[in-house]
């Protein structure tokens, strides 16, 4: 007999897509609540759509004790990380996500599937042809997943022409990362896997490369009132400027690294580092830094920024990439994906 998921009418359609990818399991609607049948016997599932926040280590024990000893913690998302994957399977949890991951374990039915490696993952070559113009474009798209795109709304986001707008989604469109949706002038894009694109992005040599950047060292009692330092000293000398990295992402409130040895900046392209360290009161070093000044080309990180209080930090997709680049950074940005970005 095929093992059977039986879901609730109020379950995502994109989670019954998810689940009924799912080779050797068969899925359908029904009026009671969501179960998983096998040779049989019904087993009550504790379903969450849209995987689990702020943090895996924290909440996948807390579906356990929710479901209760009757019901089977299932998590169903877009992207579950591999160590987001790990904890549940530790824990006793069933999940799924949409590049095929998958768990399950009761009697009479074990699957487990790692699923597809994400793009930047790969062995394969990087894409060229994208300049930090169209990463900035891409950045824009990220920052509104769910958004309808034309042209030129997306030059208006990512302040580029629309010839530049226009090229970025052709390109998407032919990696399959963006779908069309109409004609001519009427022509929409949509995002189907913002993770994906995502994971793409980060494959991009000009998405990561830094190409001038400034250690310096600014006294300050501890990384909170450095920050408090910086946007002082930034906003009495005018300085356009972004927290980025893991300094950003504890702004942002997700303590993903228990020590931030050096914060970065990304200081506005037309303003040379040296003067940027002046004006920020900074001093210039070799060693001992305790801030990393870069030079924001394609204004990758000031354009868009948000605030905190009067701090600007860049856009979260820019603050999980310059993560990745850091010092152990993987393992912070995997966290901060999870506890910000969400997919």
């Amino acid at each position: 007999m095929t093992p059977t998921i039986e879901l609730d009418r109020d379950v995502p359609d994109r989670t019954k897509d998810i689940l009924a990818a799912l080779p050797g399991v068969a899925v359908r609607r029904g009026k009671g609540t969501n179960t998983l049948r096998v040779d049989g016997h019904p087993w009550p599932l504790a379903l969450v759509s849209g995987g689990l926040a702020p943090l895996a280590k924290a909440t996948a024990p807390m579906l356990v004790a929710l479901a209760g000893p009757d019901r089977l913690g299932f998590v169903v998302a877009e992207r579950l990380p591999e160590h987001v994957r790990y904890v549940l399977l530790t824990a006793g949890c069933a999940y799924a996500d949409g590049t095929g991951a998958a768990h399950i374990k009761v009697p009479g039915l074990y699957l487990h599937i790692e699923g597809r490696p994400s793009r930047r993952q790969v062995a394969a070559p990087t894409p060229p042809g994208i300049g930090v113009v169209a990463v900035r474009a891409i950045q824009s798209l990220l920052a509104e997943p769910t958004r309808q795109w034309t042209a030129r709304y997306l030059a208006e986001a990512a302040a580029c022409s629309t010839g530049e707008a226009q090229r970025v989604l052709a390109r998407l469109k032919d990696e399959g990362l963006v779908t069309a949706h109409g004609r001519t002038r009427a022509l929409t894009r949509t995002i189907p896997s913002p993770g994906e694109l995502l994971d793409w992005l980060a494959t991009i040599p000009s998405a990561r490369r830094i190409r001038q950047r400034q250690y310096a060292y600014l006294y300050s009692s501890d990384p909170a009132a450095l920050v408090t330092t910086i946007t002082a000293h930034a906003f009495h000398n005018e300085v356009e400027y972004a927290f980025s990295g893991a300094a950003a992402a504890r702004i942002f409130g997700a303590t993903v690294t228990t020590a931030i040895p050096v914060t970065m900046l990304r200081i506005a392209p037309s303003l040379p580092l040296a003067d940027a360290c002046l004006r920020l009161k900074a001093e210039p070093v070799d060693s001992g830094a305790n801030i990393v000044l870069v030079s924001d080309f394609g204004e990758v990180g000031t354009h868009r920024r948000q605030f905190n209080g009067p701090a600007p930090v860049a856009p979260t997709v820019r603050v999980w990439l310059d993560m990745l680049g850091e010092p152990r950074g993987e393992d912070a940005a995997a966290l901060f994906r999870e506890a910000v970005i969400a997919w």
